[in-house]
């Protein structure tokens, strides 16, 4: 009987604190027969090392650690650039499985490949990788984006000679669990997405789905025992390395990147007054970014939590680093078309204290509670809501921008099925950018 081990970890989204713990624990514990897996969202625009080496830093670190695969998630495929996606990959000394995403014109990207078989202890182990489609979003970066099923069946047909299958898949414990019911020729799933914890993983159907919380701070273990050719038992396991010694050397180098992304970003766009911010109460700084981004939006009027302006700007010089650190978060705008009737719904529902002091967890938000409403472009009194002296009209047709998280779903879904248009690649703090610079400029003029 032969032994195969492997190690896994996912959604990092560049929380680098874990990460020299975690190459720690790999430096004591792997073995030049081991497997290890990234399962995506490494990387995460919310780190100032991140977003001004486009991903770069994180590709540096995994080429440290040399990867036997790994694949993406959401944030590196909808959340970068077409560019800074098409070369990401370029520096990187390991494979990137992924099956479902294309070029717009339906070729394979040439930084990822379908599948991968790799040996370990005579055993032919076959791998695949798959990523959550965003159908809506990635056509509007320039790629093309298929259903996992079908990849997967694909990639399983390539695949069929092999002793062992392993997915890599960053659709989420619940797709992972279908992905498990229609396809039980495959042996493990290594997931993510969801940030469970799955300290003994989860079998359905015959498949193994092991999953490692968020952050870097649970590595998973699998081991596969077998016996000839066939898998006889799967165990999964979480190592906790939140109190783990960290590596210094790799201490040293995020210390290097840390440095260099904080000179680069130290670039002064504007002098400005200063604005304050206020999650629940009157905010200058909030005001600003929804008048920018109704105009970015071309809208009638916009409607923002002010819960993603994590502070104020003081009077003074401002700073792409200050940008950066007050609204970090990877969420694009959003134009709504939406009939009277729902827009006095949105608004409505924007106002309950239930919501306004909602915790939020994913959906690009990287703040703490969502807050009150800013609203631009309309006025509220006795109840009702006009828009340029005239109240809304219940059967009307309006131009509503937003944030892109209030129409995936969990918020509020019935905007889910609304027109929309995502502005992409452009961030939330592109837009305040822009409107800083504008304005900063309209007062030197005047």
């Amino acid at each position: 009987m032969r032994t195969i081990t492997m190690f896994h970890y996912n959604d990092l989204h560049s929380k680098f604190h874990n990460w020299p713990r975690f190459v720690s624990f790999l430096n004591e514990h792997r073995t030049d027969e081991t497997l290890v897996f990234d399962l995506g969202d490494h990387a995460d625009r919310t780190h100032p090392a991140t977003e001004v080496t486009r991903g770069q830093v994180n590709v540096r670190l995994l080429n440290r650690i040399r990867p036997t695969a790994v694949t993406i998630g959401n944030n590196e495929g909808i959340t970068f650039p077409h560019d800074w996606l098409a070369h990401l990959y370029d520096e990187a000394a390991f494979p990137v499985l992924l099956g479902n995403v294309y070029q717009a014109a339906g070729e394979r990207p040439e930084w990822a490949s379908e599948t991968l078989i790799v040996e370990r202890e005579g055993i032919q182990i076959g791998l695949f990788g798959v990523t959550a489609p965003y159908e809506e979003l990635y056509p509007e970066l320039g790629w093309a984006i298929e259903a996992p099923h079908a990849a997967t069946a694909r990639a399983l047909e390539t695949l069929r000679d092999c002793d062992v299958i392993i997915a890599l898949s960053h659709l989420g414990f619940y797709a992972d669990e279908r992905l498990a019911e229609a396809f039980p020729e495959i042996d493990v799933i290594l997931g993510a997405h969801t940030h469970h914890v799955l300290d003994e993983g989860v079998v359905t159907n015959g498949v193994l789905i092991a999953q490692a919380g968020k952050y870097g701070q649970y590595v998973g273990q699998i081991e596969l025992t077998i016996e000839g050719k066939q898998v006889i038992e799967k165990r999964a396991c979480l190592h906790d390395v939140s109190e783990r010694e960290p590596d210094e050397a790799t201490v040293a180098v995020l210390a290097a990147e840390y440095g260099q992304a904080e000179r680069l970003l130290d670039v002064t766009i504007a002098e400005t007054p200063g604005y304050e911010s206020d999650w629940f109460g009157p905010s200058a700084i909030g005001d600003l970014l929804a008048s920018g981004l109704a105009d970015w939006c071309d809208a009638e009027l916009s409607i923002i939590p002010s819960g993603v302006l994590l502070e104020g700007l003081r009077p003074g010089h401002v700073t792409l680093n200050m940008l950066h650190r007050i609204c970090p978060h990877p969420i694009n705008p959003c134009l709504l078309t939406l009939d009277g009737a729902t827009l006095v719904r949105f608004l409505n529902d924007v106002q309950e204290d239930a919501f306004t002091t909602m915790h939020v967890r994913g959906l690009g938000f990287r703040g703490t509670v969502l807050g009150s409403p800013i609203l631009h472009g309309i006025d509220s009194r006795h109840g009702r809501y006009s828009i340029n002296g005239e109240e809304i009209k219940l059967d009307g047709t309006y131009r509503v921008a937003t944030v892109d998280m209030f129409t995936f779903g969990p918020l509020l879904p019935y905007l889910a099925d609304q027109p929309k248009r995502y502005f992409m690649p452009e961030l939330l703090r592109d837009v305040l950018r822009e409107t800083i610079v504008t304005r900063h400029n309209a007062i030197r003029k005047g």
